[in-house]
């Protein structure tokens, strides 16, 4: 027995250096950790939970690791924390709340790391009273943050509605400690030939949900569909914010931009020639958006209401183009079967011209301004800017329009009901017009040209296409391809003015489609 206990002793010890024996007391100990890591938390749920209801206060909040920010502007992210406790009535469940809501905001600036951990302890003078169990406890948290390098330098290609660009971007981040940054951008793309942007922004008092945005810029785009190029040079100013809990976005922006219309094709129309050139383009706008859709790429319940009006030229903002427009979309998807849903979309939008300051009366609309609807896009089965009044092969493109869309959504075959990929049906259409006088109305004033122009384009038949596609809905964007048939088009092809269908595949990618 002793001898062959020292052999097994020996193999033992023999063997206590082999990779596999290393490895098993590797699993070992670490299945023990997380035993008794689960077991901690466990137990601190449990008292957590067991004590939810005590009532406590912040006595302090203290944030580490943040040198490089401001003090003022951590200040104003805890002091709605602090001032909640301070009223009153404040639980351990409150309090936790409160300080995920906290950490939720620093994380929302995108200057620290996403991992942010906390501590919560009592001040070392606290003592528990036994006379008084009911006392508010104070407690002292801890946040501790890893800032973020304040240059980012990066480069890629991006997806945008119709087009594809590549881009190089430098980010400065949290320039001043209070959360600002500055983004210098050069791209080149499919329809955006260049693009060159500066755009500082900067928060709000502080605030996750609100914030100040300037851009200069200067852009050189192809608008092969009005035969001409369009640079645009100026500034962008914006206010944003945000409401949550009844999910709101809403912006302010002014714009002043020098544009020209150049490059024109050898075969570009009279109406394209005779609005190019310089412009100059000063207006202010006002987007408002509600949308609670589950997904904004590929939705399969919810609604979208957005609205956009921008008044151009009027009084002081002078410039050389005057008008308001106005924009309405409306989107509603809902759920039929598991992985079948239905969605459908309206758009419309009018221009209305105003009489410039100093000015005898209001200028009519340009290539520039006006709505260019249909494309992979919007209306499919149309080519870009394929509806409305047309000059030769150029589209002129409308003061008014309406668009709409009825689609259905299938499961892909052997990719689930859960996978972004998905067969499609649908069925859209729209109308675009020009301002028009009102038959035998001699002279008419713009308000009379609006109201019947909005009424033809009620009445009216809509230019109608279907077709059936497969959709790929990615993080990024939305992929389409589809065989699209027209079904109505205003003109017979090859006419002059006539509306430019597109019968076949048809492939889209963006962020947005009708």
């Amino acid at each position: 027995m002793a001898v062959g206990g020292s052999d097994d002793v020996f193999d033992i010890l023999k063997n206590a250096g082999s990779p596999d024996a290393v490895a098993a007391q590797q699993a070992s100990r670490k299945a023990r950790d997380e035993e008794a890591a689960l077991k901690v938390q466990r137990r601190a749920a449990e008292t957590i939970y067991e004590h939810s209801t005590q009532p406590v206060y912040f006595d302090s909040i203290t944030v580490l690791g943040a040198q490089k920010t401001s003090r003022t502007f951590l200040e104003k992210i805890i002091k709605p924390t602090l001032d909640k406790s301070d009223q009153g009535g404040f639980t351990l469940k409150e309090a936790l709340r409160e300080l995920n809501k906290t950490i939720n905001g620093l994380q929302h600036f995108d200057i620290f790391h996403p991992n942010i951990p906390f501590y919560l302890d009592t001040p070392p003078s606290y003592s528990f009273d036994p006379a008084n169990p009911n006392a508010p406890v104070p407690l002292t948290a801890i946040i501790n943050v890893k800032e973020r390098s304040r240059l980012l330098l990066k480069s890629g290609t991006d997806l945008g509605n119709t087009e594809g660009s590549a881009y190089g971007q430098a980010t400065f981040r949290n320039l001043f400690g209070g959360a600002e940054s500055l983004n210098i951008t050069a791209s080149a793309g499919t329809r955006t030939r260049s693009a060159y942007d500066a755009t500082f922004t900067t928060p709000i008092n502080a605030s996750p949900f609100s914030l100040i945005e300037l851009k200069g810029l200067s852009t050189a785009r192809d608008n092969s569909h009005s035969s001409h190029t369009e640079l645009s040079k100026g500034f962008v100013g914006t206010v944003r914010w945000a409401t949550p809990s009844h999910y709101l976005k809403q912006s302010i922006s002014y714009e002043g931009l020098w544009r020209t219309i150049t490059s024109l094709h050898e075969d570009a129309s009279p109406t394209v020639r005779r609005d190019a050139g310089d412009s100059v383009k000063s207006a202010v706008t006002h987007i408002i958006t509600r949308d609670t859709r589950d997904n904004p790429i590929l939705p399969s319940s919810g609604t979208l209401l957005r609205l956009r009006n921008s008044i151009a030229g009027f009084g002081p903002l002078k410039g050389t183009v005057g008008h308001w427009k106005s924009e309405v979309e409306s989107a509603l998807a809902f759920s039929l079967f598991k992985g079948v849903s239905v969605s459908s979309s309206v758009r419309g939008g009018i221009l209305y011209p105003l009489t410039l300051g100093g000015g005898v009366g209001p200028r009519p609309s340009t290539v520039a301004d006006r709505f260019h609807i249909g494309g992979a896009n919007d209306v499919r089965g149309f080519q870009t800017g394929g509806l409305g009044p047309h000059s030769g092969k150029d589209s002129l493109g409308g003061d008014a329009y309406v668009a709409g869309s009825l689609g259905m959504l299938f499961p892909f075959p052997r990719a689930g009901a859960d996978s972004g990929l998905r067969f499609q049906a649908f069925v859209n259409g729209g109308r675009v017009l020009a301002l028009e006088k009102p038959p035998g109305s001699g002279k008419a004033s713009v308000g009379e040209e609006v109201r019947y122009t909005v009424s033809r384009l009620l009445s009216e038949a809509p230019s109608l296409a279907a077709g059936v596609g497969i959709v790929y809905g990615h993080p990024v964007a939305r992929f389409e391809l589809n065989f699209c048939l027209p079904l109505g088009v205003r003109g017979a092809y090859g006419e002059e003015g006539a509306e430019k269908a597109r019968k076949g595949l048809q492939f889209g990618v963006g962020i947005e489609f009708l």
